[in-house]
């Protein structure tokens, strides 16, 4: 096995066509009492990848790619919300208080903007009323604050009965330790084209089953944007634990999800979806913080920060796929940082596990199918990536990557990553000695991490690779989810949203 000295003068290696191999997790599903579903239960543990000529190019197998750009946006290349999001023009401005505000939102027309004054809503915000394209209705909080949502045991604060064009911004959500869930879709009827942004969950943890945003209709083309959501059982489950009422073509984006006693978020598989969006559709979950700590489960509760099931096996939604980067993954005590299946674009992240794990791609209801993961860091205290069980029809990619700890890979098809010990992470970055915030800087130290430059053609279609975690251009010889040193301004790893 050859190694490869870097400028710093630590060692590390660049895995090329890595023929590792791990036992898959257990697939049991472990049903919940509120309609979640659990995981298959991956630990911390896995195999590590091999090594081969390091500053050469290895095979990667045939080409990731197989999707065009479609769905929910496109990514990196400069932020912009979403096209439909500007819906709001020429309509009634409204404004309630708590005694009136349910009269007034059951009276809301497309078009009509609602301001909760500030006070306490005890008596929820069932919204059964709905816009329609360019022309959304909007209830929000008061510009200076101070609109509070109570918590109660006999509904969700925000319910979605069949609504569409509806967007909810500015408000705080008390769960009060009770039972009813922050936002919720209910009722059955496909919920559609919602916004759900700048709110403020907290007290939703009485029990692991208690979530901040849940969707159990059908539902696309939610936007999730600058929320903080913490001290809840789970942050967000989207979907079903039996794979119907799909969530698809949405866009998850800028929030920061923490204490969890579960899930920071899941999307749950899905065994079929309307063909009301195209199939090709793209579910982004960008710019987020997702997580965990000594509030975590263990044992058959034990949840990863992120899951993600599988698209349709057939028919309409067969090549939908998640797109994840440019988030912030930061520990979990009992299980993997991320978990998921089916078709997967994952570049640009951080992920940072002082307690265990970072990203297991298994098999769980179904397969992983067309996956590509590149330019992402990983400084773990167990397997820093994982893929196994895939869909041999499909390829399943790690290119680029710069994987620190234990267990650094434990891969098939791979080029041109970097790996070594939790030690010499803390040479290779600027701020990686214990890990712990605000030190954290994972951005490299000098020439770390350089490498020959990897082709653009290695990269799946649709997807801007030329923009690195901090969204700076990047070269394709740095591994790793950053080009270079920190810019001015550089949003540093911590449990805060990142601004947009």
């Amino acid at each position: 096995m050859k190694r490869e000295r870097l400028s710093i003068g630590f060692v590390v290696t660049l895995l090329s066509c890595v023929g590792c191999s791990s036992n898959s997790a257990s697939n049991t599903e472990n049903q919940a009492g509120a309609g979640q579903g659990g995981h298959a239960g991956t630990g911390a543990g896995g195999g590590s990848g091999g090594s081969a000529s390091a500053g050469t190019s290895g095979s990667a197998g045939s080409s990731a790619g197989g999707h065009s750009s479609g769905g929910s946006g496109g990514t990196h290349g400069g932020w912009a919300p979403q096209a439909w999001e500007d819906c709001e023009a020429n309509g009634r401005a409204r404004t309630a208080g708590p005694d009136d505000y349910r009269d007034v939102l059951d009276d809301l027309v497309a078009g009509d903007v609602l301001t909760l004054e500030p006070g306490e809503y005890g008596r929820g915000l069932p919204i059964r009323v709905s816009g329609e394209p360019g022309k959304c209705i909007v209830v929000q909080g008061a510009s200076g604050g101070g609109s509070r949502v109570l918590g109660s045991d006999a509904f969700n604060l925000v319910a979605l009965y069949g609504a569409s064009y509806i967007k909810i911004r500015n408000l705080v959500l008390s769960g009060d330790g009770k039972a009813g869930f922050g936002v919720a879709s209910q009722g059955g009827d496909p919920v559609h084209h919602i916004l759900i942004e700048n709110l403020d969950l907290s007290g939703f943890a009485a029990d692991q089953q208690i979530v901040g945003i849940s969707s159990k209709t059908p539902a696309h083309h939610w936007v999730i944007r600058g929320n903080r959501i913490a001290d809840a059982g789970t942050g967000l489950y989207l979907g079903n634990s039996d794979g119907t009422l799909p969530f698809y073509a949405g866009v998850i984006e800028f929030n920061s999800v923490s204490q969890t006693i579960g899930y920071s978020m899941q999307i749950k598989h899905q065994t079929s979806r309307p063909s009301d969006v195209p199939d090709g559709a793209e579910t982004l979950i960008r710019y987020n913080v997702f997580s965990k700590g000594g509030e975590s489960s263990s044992g058959a509760s034990a949840r990863p920060n992120l899951l993600l099931g599988h698209q349709p096996t057939s028919g309409t939604g067969y090549t939908d796929r998640f797109i994840v980067y440019s988030n912030f993954f930061y520990d979990n005590p009992t299980e993997m940082l991320f978990q998921a299946e089916g078709n997967l674009v994952v570049f640009d992240n951080l992920f940072v596990n002082p307690s265990g794990g970072g990203v297991t791609i298994q098999p769980h209801n179904a397969t992983p199918r067309q996956v590509d993961v590149f330019f992402n860091t990983f400084v773990t205290n167990g397997v820093g990536l994982r893929i196994t069980g895939g869909d041999s029809a499909f390829t399943q990619t790690a290119i680029g990557n710069a994987s620190f700890g234990p267990q650094p890979y434990s891969v098939g098809a791979a080029q041109d990553n970097v790996e070594g010990s939790l030690s010499e992470a803390a040479q290779a970055f600027v701020g990686a000695s214990d890990l712990s915030l605000p030190q954290l800087d994972l951005h490299p130290q000098g020439n770390a991490l350089s490498g020959t430059k990897i082709p653009a053609s290695l990269f799946p279609s649709g997807i801007d690779a030329t923009l690195d975690f901090d969204d700076d251009t990047r070269d394709f010889t740095r591994r790793g989810a950053y080009s270079g040193a920190a810019t001015p301004g550089a949003w540093q790893p911590s449990l805060e949203p990142r601004s947009y």
